[in-house]
């Protein structure tokens, strides 16, 4: 069956949760995720103040997601990282795709919407961050962004750090 790729409306909620669950209880290194704050689970369809949220599916089942982090307060640290504070910037993450669907473009062509997304927006950059050790999310989610540098988030988290100028 052919995938889709849209917005993911909020009457998938129940699907995002359990791909979310799904997902991360898969992962060989559970630190190649950083896990969602229990607020975010309720501002995951806020596109003005939060992200947007873009979906593969095959039919109806939603096989994939990666969401655009639209707030600034969301990325305040990673622009503090980069010294590009005065800028307006997003940033890709929640890129998550069910084992079985993997190697099949998904997470890139999800990149795609979330940059074009970004683009007509108007942000000035976006960024992306991946742990060191998850060559999967260097090739995808981080595909066509610039490597920047490796730090230790404010959570504590090792990242790889990946960016673009957009405008």
């Amino acid at each position: 069956m052919e995938i889709t790729y849209k917005k993911i409306p909020q009457s998938d909620k129940e699907q995002v949760l359990c791909l979310i669950n799904t997902v991360i209880g898969r992962l060989n290194n559970p630190d190649f995720f950083i896990p969602y704050e229990p607020w975010e689970y309720d501002s995951m369809f806020d596109e003005e103040n939060y992200a947007y949220l873009f979906g593969a599916y095959e039919g109806d089942k939603l096989v994939g997601m990666m969401q655009l982090y639209v707030s600034q307060d969301m990325v305040a640290d990673l622009k503090q990282e980069l010294n590009i504070g005065e800028f307006n910037v997003c940033e890709l993450g929640g890129a998550l795709v069910l084992p079985e669907y993997r190697s099949r473009g998904i997470a890139i062509e999800l990149g795609y919407m979330c940059g074009a997304t970004a683009q007509e927006r108007g942000f000035d950059y976006v960024v992306a961050t991946a742990h060191p050790d998850n060559r999967s999310s260097w090739k995808t989610t981080a595909r066509g962004l610039d490597f920047v540098k490796e730090t230790t988030l404010p959570n504590g988290s090792v990242r790889k750090i990946y960016m673009k100028k957009l405008n």
